[in-house]
């Protein structure tokens, strides 16, 4: 998730906004698939049925899937990222250096710049002063025939073969230059070159005075000859879990989760919306537990967007909706069902027939005022099923069953100040408009009067072992807005008798 910042969503944004300018624009991602797999303790941790361990060394693309379910492990992981990517951004171009190394463009350049190795060296020794290159040093990393690794030392490059001597294993052979690569401050502006790049957005760790992209800007400028693209450096992602921080997202440390675990519970847009109003230079961390929290920061912002006025950094909320939507929005402002009521309702309608179900105790609620169109109702057929995942992946503790009917244990537990502090709050219950607000509203009134025969915990321990059997429970002013309320205020009056 953390990649979808800059590598996608902004660039999408740019690719759009300059499109609506005139120009025709391309977007396209470098996956790099002949860099060496690295073997970290958590990649070497999916192989169960082996020793990941020999796989180390090996170009990306040569390591194999360690579920056995596809040809390699590229193509395994990026299933969790490349299987929903046009819901992010759509008509991006993929691009594989594996693919770049068979363009003749790069191989040329491949070929120049080992010819003018001396030259090469001068500069990038300038940014490696604790380890510079030596004499003869020429700027490819040779793949090893011998011991199908990439990384060998290259001693010569004649047409389309790089002559090597591998370090690992101490074969002497030659191998294609299609299956090597050039050294990494070589190959990013040769890439920029070749894909004629004009914007790149890169994280900030590249962004230091005197780092690895001012270092490979003056590659482009003085050593390839040609202008370095736009860069714009971006803040990490971080991964929470509960609201503790993890740190930042990392995927060859599998620390963080994928697009597919969020479109499971959320609609792209909605990241999206994220991603548009944090400032790039600020860092965002993401938790799937407050998924419910993002979307109502979304709906606020849509609320925004229809608005006829707005004042401080509204502007920037409904622009960042605006931007967040991968379609034109609708002329009027569609009606949205709340995460956290989807996510009630989900649980106590049922299996069959849910969504029409669900529409209609919306109807007779309140909540929703008129008959829906295709648009909206789609949209409530999503929340209510992307809430629901939300529910039984992330936030076990929202999961509800209502009582059918009142069982003595909990009859039991009932005393005569909890029957009164029910009775009490039935009784207003009975002539509010029944929607979260008043729900609220009524309920802060009463705890806070100090009319209450119970403290406030045991309050609502009270409701929620009347309803649902339990001592705990959601918020209660959603979870009750969504309940029709004729039957609350019969089960509340029934346990105060």
């Amino acid at each position: 998730m953390g990649r979808l910042r800059g590598e996608i969503t902004l660039s999408q944004f740019l690719t759009r906004s300059l499109r609506e300018d005139g120009r025709k624009p391309i977007q396209s991602l470098v996956l790099y698939t002949q860099d060496e797999w690295k073997g970290k303790e958590g990649q070497i941790g999916q192989f169960t049925k082996e020793d990941g361990r020999k796989y180390v060394g090996r170009r990306l693309i040569d390591v194999p899937d360690p579920f056995g379910c596809h040809a390699n492990w590229v193509e395994h992981y990026w299933q969790d990222f490349g299987s929903v990517l046009d819901r992010f951004a759509p008509n991006v171009r993929i691009v594989s250096t594996t693919e770049a190394y068979r363009n003749p463009e790069m191989q040329a350049l491949v070929r120049d710049l080992a010819a003018r190795a001396e030259e090469v060296r001068a500069v990038v020794n300038k940014y490696r002063a604790r380890h510079p290159y030596p004499p003869g040093w020429i700027p490819f990393e040779a793949f090893c025939e011998q011991c199908q690794t990439i990384g060998a030392k290259t001693t010569s490059i004649e047409g389309m073969n790089a002559s090597y001597r591998c370090e690992r294993c101490g074969h002497v052979g030659k191998s294609s230059i299609e299956k090597g690569k050039l050294n990494w401050r070589l190959e990013w502006p040769a890439l920029w070159k070749v894909y004629r790049v004009d914007i790149e957005p890169f994280g900030k760790d590249h962004a230091t005075p005197g780092g690895s992209r001012d270092s490979c800007k003056e590659i482009a400028e003085v050593i390839m000859h040609f202008r370095p693209p736009m860069g714009i450096p971006y803040e990490w992602v971080g991964i929470s879990d509960r609201g503790k921080d993890l740190g930042d997202m990392g995927s060859s440390d599998f620390l963080g989760f994928t697009p597919v675990q969020w479109v499971e519970v959320a609609d792209p847009e909605v990241l999206r919306y994220t991603y548009a109003f944090n400032p790039i230079f600020r860092r965002v961390v993401l938790d799937l537990y407050r998924v419910d929290t993002y979307h109502d920061l979304y709906d606020r912002a849509e609320d925004l967007f229809y608005a006829d006025e707005r004042e401080g950094d509204e502007e920037d909320q409904a622009r960042s909706f605006e931007l967040a939507q991968l379609s034109a929005p609708p002329k009027t402002k569609p009606f949205a069902l709340s995460y956290r009521h989807a996510a009630f309702l989900s649980q106590i309608s049922p299996d069959s027939g849910r969504v029409e179900w669900c529409i209609k105790r919306l109807r007779d609620t309140g909540i929703l005022t008129r008959a829906p169109n295709g648009l909206e109702r789609d949209r409530i057929a999503r929340r209510l099923a992307q809430s629901r995942a939300w529910v039984e992946r992330h936030a076990p503790e929202n999961r509800v069953k209502l009582l059918e009917q009142m069982p003595p244990e909990v009859t039991r537990q009932l005393e005569l100040g909890d029957r009164n502090a029910l009775r009490m709050f039935a009784t207003r219950a009975a002539s509010l408009r029944w929607t979260e607000d008043a729900i609220k509203e009524a309920m802060v009134t009463l705890t806070k009067s100090g009319t209450l025969p119970v403290e406030t915990n045991r309050f609502f321990r009270d409701l929620y072992l009347v309803l649902l059997g339990t001592e705990r429970g959601p918020r209660a002013a959603p979870f009750l807005a969504v309940l029709e309320k004729d039957w609350v205020v019969r089960r509340l009056t029934e346990a105060a008798q």
